[in-house]
C-alpha cells in the first residue's frame, strides 16, 4: 500500500510540479528569447501570419543543452497573427551567443541567417 501511495504522490504531485517548473524556467531563458525576438521581427513570418506575431510554446516543446560556452536548444510553438496562425519548429546553437540555424513556420523554411542574442543562460 505505501508503495501504491509514493507511486501516486510522485505521478500526480511531483511530475506534474516538475514539468510545470521547468517549463516556466525555459520561457526565461536567452535561448527561447532570442527565437521571440526574431519571431517578432521577422518579415517572412509577418508575411504568412500577419502584423504583430505572438509565440506560444508547447507545453512539452522544447529541449535545452548547455555546457560551459557551448550549448543547442530546439523548441515547437504556435504563431499567432493578425492574418492568421502556424506551427513553428526551431534550432538554436551556442557557441557563446545562441545563433538561429534553422527556422520553418508550417513546414516552410524561414530565413533565420546570422540572427543571434547576446547572453550566457
Amino acid at each position: 500500500m505505501k508503495i501504491l501511495k509514493l507511486i501516486a504522490v510522485l505521478l500526480f504531485v511531483i511530475y506534474p510540479l516538475a514539468s510545470a517548473s521547468g517549463y516556466l524556467i525555459v520561457l526565461r531563458t536567452d535561448a527561447y528569447q532570442a527565437l521571440v525576438a526574431f519571431v517578432g521581427t521577422s518579415n517572412e513570418i509577418r508575411k504568412q501570419v500577419g502584423d504583430h506575431p505572438s509565440m506560444r510554446l508547447h507545453f512539452f516543446g522544447y529541449s535545452i543543452r548547455v555546457s560551459g560556452p557551448s550549448g543547442s536548444a530546439e523548441f515547437s510553438a504556435d504563431v499567432e497573427g493578425a492574418a492568421g496562425s502556424g506551427k513553428l519548429a526551431a534550432r538554436l546553437v551556442k557557441a557563446g551567443d545562441w545563433k538561429i540555424t534553422s527556422v520553418s513556420l508550417d513546414g516552410q523554411e524561414v530565413h533565420a541567417a546570422s540572427h543571434g542574442s547576446s547572453g550566457n543562460r
